[in-house]
């Protein structure tokens, strides 16, 4: 008859799945700032890469609707490839900057808590359920007041249009 093995014996000291991980798998994180490795925590590193990607996207969107890049200018202020470029359309820019500052001066007609959740929403990326979240209250109501907030600033928008 074979003999059965009984279970591993398991002391006080056994340590636990967390503890296992950070002290055996723990994870190093590093950027490179002006050309030295820096470590730095996890965090930073995942706000860093995040903040990359965006400005990436943001130039492809930039050069999608043929945009004016800042960065294309040397320094003295000439267009390192091109000096004369007719696909730019100065008109647009002037237009979208200026329409920039009226969303940027319609934002700061709001009420601090009308702010806080379009900036929570479009500008630090939140789902209207962590928001609810965060302030206790349901999915419902934050996206009542999304609603109520975009009503608002689209009136505010129009005046500055007129």
């Amino acid at each position: 008859m074979p003999r059965c093995r009984s279970p591993p014996f398991l002391s006080e000291k056994q340590i636990d799945k967390k503890e296992m991980e950070e002290t055996y798998m723990a994870k190093e994180y590093y950027l490179y700032v002006r050309g030295q490795k820096v470590k730095v925590s996890e965090d930073i590193y995942k706000v860093y890469w995040r903040e990359r990607e965006h400005e990436k996207y943001l130039e492809q969107v930039d050069r999608k609707n043929h945009l004016l890049f800042f960065s294309s200018l040397d320094h003295d202020g000439h267009f390192i490839d091109n000096i004369a470029d007719e696909s730019v359309d100065v008109e647009k820019i002037v237009e979208t900057q200026m329409m920039i500052e009226a969303v940027r001066n319609a934002i700061s007609k709001l009420n601090d808590e009308e702010r806080d959740i379009i900036e929570r929403l479009y500008f630090n990326d939140e789902t209207l359920s962590s928001i609810a979240r965060g302030k206790k209250v349901s999915y419902q109501a934050i996206q009542w007041r999304k609603n109520n907030i975009l009503k608002k600033l689209k009136v505010l928008l129009k005046e500055f249009i007129k």
